[in-house]
């Protein structure tokens, strides 16, 4: 397996080994498969293919079939929330002819007169596929109850809220705190945890930044924090640390830098690091390589690449 774009026969063979004592990451969240598929939009060109959207978030939005005055004030309230947006693509779906999505669209428009993509399920085929329960009256007709489906940026399921009736939907205020801890434990499962949850192998995360060399911690002197446990000296350094963990915590959940600069997530030993401009660096090593030094020769570089490698497999800035 080759890990640098500058082959490094040595370092690269010792990187493997590491990543194979490592390999058996647990999923983040519990989640279904999902097929791929693709949506074409109600009266005009675009579509929308799940896979395409890999790496974002996808919220999607089941409509009621029919005119519904309710689902055009829950696409507003998510179009007009720019938070909820961030990062997420949101994806509104009716099951209608396209002739009746464009005349219940229309009131959509906005100042520029430009109005949100709709996409369209014909006969709620989508709706069928995902499981989206059916059976509602409205307005004459049983359709499919409204419901929001969210896939993660691996393009799996990860939540879902299916509404009781047309006034039972998932509020933005909701949605926004729902995807922030979606986010957490996709960051919480790529972090350097033992198998008990353990963090930086019980070292103190504080003695990194205070002292002449980092320090194992205590069982007693232990804190919980975004799911991970922390040793610390004594109970000064824990409450420092829960004062601002930010300050303290290693980057790149905990993993090697320099083989972060490649997108992997390598083993580290907790006395091999760095600290720049505030953060924390780890690194791996054995009796005949060190991958600090590799980091100290390309480290401007590579810290670019490794925060942009990070973001990509945790979602953590």
């Amino acid at each position: 397996m080759r890990l640098f774009k500058r082959p490094n026969p040595v370092l690269s063979k010792l990187y493997t080994a590491a990543l194979i004592a490592v390999a058996a990451i647990p999923a983040w969240s519990a989640r279904a498969d999902t097929a791929d598929f693709t949506l074409k939009e109600a009266g005009g060109e675009k579509t929308f293919q799940l896979s395409q959207a890999k790496g974002r978030y996808v919220a999607l939005h089941f409509l009621l079939k029919t005119d519904c005055p309710n689902c055009l004030k829950y696409v507003r309230s998510y179009m007009q929330s720019g938070e909820a947006a961030e990062e997420v693509e949101h994806v509104f779906v009716k099951p209608d002819s396209e002739d009746a999505i464009i005349a219940w669209a229309a009131p959509l428009k906005d100042a520029g007169g430009k109005t949100p993509v709709i996409y369209r399920d014909p006969d709620a085929q989508l709706a069928e596929a995902l499981r989206v329960p059916n059976g509602y009256e409205f307005h004459g007709e049983t359709v499919h109850f409204p419901a929001l489906i969210v896939f993660g940026p691996d393009g799996m399921e990860v939540f879902r809220y299916t509404g009781k009736d047309t006034m039972d939907r998932y509020p933005v205020d909701a949605f926004v705190k729902k995807l922030s801890e979606l986010r957490r434990l996709r960051a919480l499962a790529n972090y350097n945890l033992d198998k008990a949850k353990l963090a930086l192998q019980g070292y103190d995360p504080v003695s990194y930044f205070e002292g002449n060399a980092p320090m194992e911690g205590k069982k007693e002197f232990s804190a919980q924090y975004a799911g991970g446990t922390y040793y610390f000296v004594n109970a000064a350094s824990r409450d420092k640390f829960l004062a601002n963990p930010d300050k303290y915590l290693p980057a790149y959940g905990g993993w090697c830098a320099s083989a972060m600069a490649f997108g992997k997530k390598v083993e580290i030993d907790p006395e091999n690091y760095k600290i720049t401009n505030g953060r924390l660096f780890l690194f791996y090593k054995s009796l005949i390589q060190n991958a600090l030094n590799d980091w100290n020769k390309h480290e401007a570089q590579w810290t670019v690449d490794a925060d942009k490698h990070w973001k990509e497999i945790s979602g953590e800035a």
